[in-house]
């Protein structure tokens, strides 16, 4: 099948990432064929990307979806001319070519990715009930959708996807501050995952990208568990790593401290300093064309942990995951007592 990889970003702030999604991509996968969709990009972006021949740039805004909405929208006019197209957040570093994750599956297959077991409200069942879709059946997983795969064959469920995404009562909801949303109103992913329990679409087998095995989930510190973290010593790094809690390049600007102070900010920026994604993103630094200080960001506590993690991506941060997790357990043992 022709596969085409699409990412898109539309908030100037958040470029930065969607450099560093691109340029590793073309290192790990020089053959893969890419669109990206960046409304009115400034001239330096236009400049940097005409390096990568088989990356097209698309620069009209996408009707009826902005920021993480435009999903649906996107995959839908790539399928007009391709077979397959894989969606690849804007904060994501590709590690090494992913295409063997997606070369053996069926035209009929939907794949995302796991949810970091760390999340609340997990599964497909109470957000299919809070949009009122007949329900079809439940994923004891949430499917993150920062790498979705579809074919074809999920036109009428991308349709679908975009269809509720203009509900009167989910734009509301997307006004509203993140902890005042309802689970299944938080974003487009949750639209997905609604679908995808209902009666519908109870059809469409779904595969996920294992975190740990294909993908981490880096910037929280139960987004990479400790488990699945002693599991990867003896593996190769995963193809996909997200930056999926607050994002290097803001947690490290000067501006955060501002508002965010204590014990809180110095968790976060020690958090990002242990980041598989941020040591992959130093490779990746005379790549992405714009200067990078969050990179440079360095603390005598982050530098013991990310010495004790010899430059392995299951090690980095492993400690401050331990002490999570046995804080975690703590807590729900007093509770239950």
């Amino acid at each position: 099948m022709t596969r085409l990889y699409c990412l898109a970003e539309d908030r100037v702030t958040e470029e930065v990432g969607l450099r560093f999604a691109v340029a590793s991509l073309a290192r790990a996968c020089p053959s893969a064929r890419a669109v990206i969709f960046r409304p009115s990009p400034a001239a330096d972006f236009r400049a940097w990307l005409g390096r990568y021949e088989r990356v097209k740039l698309v620069t009209e805004t996408l009707p009826g979806g902005a920021s993480w909405n435009c999903k649906p929208h996107a995959l839908l006019r790539l399928l007009e001319d391709a077979d397959e197209v894989v969606w690849v957040d804007s904060d994501m570093i590709v590690t090494r070519d992913p295409s063997y994750l997606f070369d053996r599956l069926g035209p009929g297959e939907l794949v995302g990715t796991e949810e970091p077991p760390s999340h609340h409200n997990q599964g497909w069942a109470l957000r299919t009930a809070g949009w009122r879709l007949a329900p079809g059946r439940d994923s004891p997983v949430t499917l993150n959708s920062s790498i979705v795969r579809v074919t074809r064959a999920h036109i009428p469920l991308l349709r679908r996807w975009g269809e509720l995404q203009e509900n009167p009562a989910y734009l509301a909801a997307q006004r509203a501050p993140f902890s005042e949303r309802p689970p299944y109103f938080m974003g487009g992913q949750d639209v997905l995952n609604a679908l995808l329990g209902s009666a519908e679409f109870a059809h469409v087998p779904v595969q996920y990208l294992r975190i740990g095995k294909e993908i981490i989930h880096c910037g929280g510190a139960l987004g990479y568990p400790l488990g699945r973290r002693l599991g990867g010593l003896g593996r190769r790094v995963p193809p996909f790593l997200h930056a999926i809690a607050g994002k290097p390049w803001v947690v490290f600007h000067p501006h955060y401290l501002k508002t965010h102070g204590g014990w809180f900010a110095f968790n976060r920026r020690l958090l990002q300093e242990t980041s598989p994604y941020v040591a992959a993103a130093r490779r990746l630094r005379a790549e992405v064309g714009v200067p990078c200080p969050w990179l440079d960001v360095r603390s005598v506590p982050g530098a013991v942990l990310r010495a004790a993690g010899l430059g392995h991506f299951a090690l980095l941060g492993l400690p401050l995951t331990a002490a999570a997790t046995a804080v975690t357990a703590a807590r729900k043992l007093f509770r239950s007592g």
